[in-house]
């Protein structure tokens, strides 16, 4: 259903998000899954292309103030179900259900949470339906990233947040919104800088441990603002939140060459 493709992207996301802050995870990033988005490859086949020991796969379907969620996870060598369950919930409740889906998959592969990731998984309080319904439709068009696409994204983030000032996950992405603007070249420096900036610190004063705002903050201090120490405790900082955040450690490492530091780029997070 085209009318409901960004819940459906945004589940996806959020559900990569929640596994990355497992450190005994290693999770494929968004962007190479998403290229078999639609596929009609068997799993199998997929898994090998991504390097993957098994595939996290399901729906997502919301009407009203009810979402439906199935889920199963597989093992990728052998295709053999290693456990599906099926959700019903209130909207309000996403990210509650977002953290149960994702602790349960942990345990079903045999990973230990520490306690911190535990504490970082622990049931959320609810969420405001329409903040969070704009924050997907913002997501949405983020990832599309045409100039075009950034406005919708960027006025999505703002309904959210008007819907529930203290969103951090809105301001986080705002952050994001404009951070890549600038690297995209669709805005200078001068004009994306602060606005990103501005929107993520504010993410972070919200909630300091939001793994997503330290990486825009990190973005923004490396590539706008030319404060690598800075950025460096910033990556740092949100790898330590999202351990298999591909994006961060990529571009973290990015950033350990550029400090001329490769010895560090090839494990940015070793002590």
């Amino acid at each position: 259903d085209k009318e409901q493709e960004y819940f459906s992207d945004g589940m996806t996301e959020s559900l990569i998000n929640e596994l990355a802050k497992i450190g005994a995870l290693k999770v494929i990033s968004r962007t190479s899954v998403m290229t078999y988005k639609g596929s009609k490859e068997p799993l199998r086949k997929i898994a090998q292309a991504l390097g993957a020991d098994a595939v996290l796969e399901g729906t997502a379907q919301r009407a009203g103030d009810r979402i439906r969620i199935s889920a199963q996870l597989v093992d990728a060598k052998t295709d053999r179900q290693i456990w599906a369950n099926s959700y019903d919930r209130n909207f309000a409740d996403v990210l509650t259900l977002q953290r149960e889906v994702a602790e349960t998959v942990a345990q079903q592969v045999g990973a230990e949470l520490t306690a911190q990731e535990q504490s970082r998984l622990a049931p959320t309080r609810a969420v405001n339906t329409q903040a969070h319904d704009a924050y997907l439709q913002g997501l949405f068009y983020q990832n599309r990233a045409s100039p075009a696409d950034f406005d919708r994204a960027q006025q999505y983030f703002e309904l959210a947040l008007m819907h529930d000032p203290n969103y951090a996950l809105a301001d986080a992405a705002l952050a994001q919104v404009w951070a890549s603007r600038q690297q995209y070249g669709f805005a200078s420096p001068q004009e994306a800088g602060p606005q990103a900036v501005a929107a993520a610190e504010r993410a972070i004063s919200l909630d300091p441990n939001l793994p997503e705002a330290h990486f825009a903050l990190a973005v923004v201090n490396g590539w706008t603002l030319w404060k690598w120490s800075e950025a460096e405790t910033e990556f740092r900082r949100a790898i330590e939140l999202k351990p298999s955040d591909a994006d961060a450690r990529g571009l973290y490492s990015h950033l350990l060459n550029t400090m001329r530091r490769p010895d560090r780029a090839g494990n940015p997070t070793r002590s």
